[in-house]
Formats: C-alpha cells, structure tokens, sequence
C-alpha cells in the first residue's frame, strides 16, 4: 500500500535517487531534504517488510500532478512493482499526471517510455531542456508524458510556465 513518506524516510529515499538518478536528474542531497519542507511537494512509498521499495515524488499544480522522481529498488524491478506503485499513485487523485522522460534516442530510454505507455501513459512531442537542478550540472532533453489523456498545446504551455516557476525556480524552492 502506498503511504505519504516523512522526513523519517529520507534517507532511505535519497538512496533510491542516487540509485536511480544520474546527478544531472536529482538534487543535491541537502536540497533534496529542504524540498521535504514544501507543502506543494509529498514523496509517496511503497514499503515491504518496513523496506523502502519504491517511491513517487510529486508536485501538485493546480490543476495536475507532476512527477519528479519515480523509482523502484533496483532488487524490485522487473517484477510487477513498478506497475503497482503507478497504479496505486494514479489512484490517488483525480488530477491528471505529468513526467518527464528523456527523448527515445537508446534501448533504456525506449524501455523506460514503453513501461509509461503499458500503464496508459501517452508520449508527447512537447520537450524542452530540464534547467539545472544540480549545482552546475548541466540541463537535460525532457519529453513529456501524460496521464490519462493527451496534452493539448494550450495545457503544454500552462504545464510548462508551472514547472519552470514552481518546479525549477530554486530561489522560491528552497529558501
């Protein structure tokens, strides 16, 4: 069962990032803690046997959801967790859903958008480059993903000016 995650987990939660995310896709771990303190931010858990599994890490807009991080335990792929863990996520809310991927340019990345498309995901052509979220680390290709419809141009431009103000803008995240 999925479970909001605290402050309690974070250390288990920044070992799934640094496991799942290259440093130019994550924050720094100091950072990644001061985001625990935003009330538009919530990690979500699926844990076994008191074991952090896997987690989705959301922002909630005003009239969606966006999906910064969503990881399983690398000892927990491949096995229907990763379904379950989106499943149960979408089921949260009634707000439509929004991630980033990076473009279908390798054998991972075209592995990674068809696990999103197999649980009713659609790909977008919408893309643009991630701003740096990580030191001087620099920006990387994101293509969009949506659940459960289409994006329309109009709602790409509203989804895009919340990430880069909400999301992105590091001066109003973390104060």
């Amino acid at each position: 069962m999925l479970e909001k995650l605290d402050e309690t987990d974070f250390d288990e939660i920044f070992k799934i990032l640094e496991e799942a995310f290259p440093p130019s896709e994550r924050r720094t771990k100091s950072d990644q803690r001061k985001l625990m303190e935003l009330e538009e931010y919530t990690v979500f858990g699926l844990k076994e046997s008191g074991d952090l599994i896997g987690i989705v890490a959301e922002w909630e807009g005003p009239e969606y959801r966006f999906v910064e991080h969503f990881a399983v335990d690398e000892a927990y792929r491949g096995n229907g967790t990763g379904s379950k863990l989106l499943d149960d996520y979408n089921g949260l809310s009634g707000k439509p859903v929004v991630l980033e991927v990076e473009p279908p340019e390798n054998d991972i990345q075209k592995k990674r958008i068809r696990f999103y498309k197999r649980n009713d995901y659609h790909l977008t052509e919408y893309s643009y480059v991630q701003p740096t979220i990580n030191a001087d680390i620099k920006g990387v290709p994101l293509v969009l993903m949506t659940y459960p419809d289409q994006l329309t141009d109009d709602r790409f431009l509203s989804i895009k000016d919340w990430l880069f103000s909400t999301v992105y803008n590091k001066e109003k995240m973390i104060k």
